[in-house]
């Protein structure tokens, strides 16, 4: 009798033991189960909806059924002119920004952490762009590129050039975008640059240093490499945000003229 209730007991306590070892395995996916589905819920009938929508023509009548027309309308879209230019126009801006914005605050982030590590101020002061509104951004860009009354053209009177239209010349609206686009956005790079720089380890320095490697040594063969995930991180994150910028680009621009930048 004690042998059989001594097998029942230490099969309750082993069966106990696995409850508890599979709810430690699989509990961390039980909570956070909703907030996947919420999640893929958002993304995942959206983009089959875009993609129903995508093959059909849609009438503005909304008593009219939706028409199948299959790949006429990327076909369509392919052979658009003005697609071409706005596709010509997006990597244009997304280069030229994204590349800026990196050498520039990756130039910061090094001068800060080598020379001036103690101003604190300053480090403050650098990332006040990246903390307003894009809107808040493009309506003081807007104003400073006013033909008639905005600050850099009268700091082009007082210097005797000529004044420019700036956001509403063709030739200089891709220009004066871009230049908005680097002020608020260099600071991103740079904050993150400068995390990245102070988790860096001291002893490949010093050995470096030992070893009698310059200072343009020890940047491209230890601090690059160490600071590549970095890098990659920061640059997926502006090239995504620059594929999709708008309200710059609408406010600055008037969304696009028939003789300025579309993207």
């Amino acid at each position: 009798m004690l042998k059989v209730e001594s097998s029942i007991l230490t099969a309750q306590l082993q069966m106990g033991g696995g409850l508890e070892r599979w709810a430690e395995r699989h509990l961390r996916f039980l909570m956070l189960a909703p907030t996947v589905l919420i999640l893929l819920g958002l993304t995942i009938f959206p983009s089959v909806y875009m993609f129903y929508a995508a093959v059909h023509k849609i009438s503005p009548n909304p008593d009219l059924p939706w028409e199948f027309v299959g790949a006429g309308n990327f076909v369509r879209l392919l052979s658009d002119a003005q697609f071409h230019v706005a596709l010509r126009n997006t990597i244009v801006f997304t280069v030229a920004a994204v590349v800026t914005e990196f050498l520039l605050g990756l130039g910061l982030a090094l001068l800060l952490d080598k020379f001036i590590r103690r101003l604190t101020f300053l480090k403050t002061v650098l990332m006040i762009p990246m903390m307003l509104p894009p809107i808040a951004v493009a309506i003081t860009w807007k104003l400073i590129y006013e033909p008639q009354f905005g600050v850099l053209n009268e700091i082009m009177f007082r210097l005797g050039l000529p004044l420019q239209a700036w956001a509403g010349d063709v030739n200089l609206a891709m220009f004066s975008i871009i230049v908005a686009d680097v002020w608020q956005w260099t600071p991103f790079i740079f904050l993150l640059m400068l995390a990245g720089l102070a988790s860096l380890p001291v002893e490949p320095y010093e050995a470096a240093a030992l070893d009698g490697a310059s200072s343009w040594q020890q940047f491209w063969d230890l601090t690059l490499p160490f600071l590549k995930p970095v890098i990659a991180i920061a640059l997926l994150l502006r090239v995504m945000d620059a594929l999709r910028l708008f309200d710059l680009v609408f406010i600055l621009t008037g969304g696009g003229r028939p003789t300025g930048p579309r993207s």
